[in-house]
């Protein structure tokens, strides 16, 4: 008998699987993140709306500003995409979340950190680094020595 090889539809429900899987983890630190700030309106489903509806918005929005002004002002445009980039993101947050665009900012940035220290503790807890760790941290180079 000859090996097994996997079938095309078995490598995308795995894909799929994967997907969801990932989609309700990232939506976790949303989830908590906008309980914290708005402490109304604030659901699972919907911070699983914001972890596919903002990253989707945000990329388009960076895209078409950086790459729209960079005839006329370089290099730069891909900060000022970038700052609008934020903006999106912080209004689609207070749009979904019932909050002010501050609010929706505090809710990504608050977001970001829940994710970081969860990231941390696991990272922590089995022996391991994250490539987004400190320097430093299990065995990493430090910037110190």
């Amino acid at each position: 008998m000859g090996a097994m090889i996997p079938s095309a539809t078995g490598s995308v429900i795995a894909l799929i699987i994967a997907f969801i899987i990932a989609w309700i983890v990232i939506s976790i630190p949303i989830y908590l993140a906008a309980k914290i700030i708005s402490r109304r309106h604030t659901t699972f489903g919907k911070a699983m709306l914001a972890a596919l509806a903002a990253p989707i918005i945000t990329i388009i929005v960076f895209l078409i500003v950086s790459i729209g002004l960079t005839l006329f002002i370089g290099p730069f445009s891909i900060l000022v995409g970038f700052l609008i980039a934020i903006v999106v993101l912080s209004y689609v947050y207070a749009s979904i979340f019932d909050t002010g665009l501050l609010g929706g900012f505090a809710i990504a940035l608050l977001g970001t950190i829940i994710t970081y220290v969860i990231s941390l503790v696991i990272a922590l807890i089995l022996g391991t680094t994250l490539v987004f760790s400190p320097p430093g941290l299990h065995g990493g180079a430090s910037i110190f020595t």
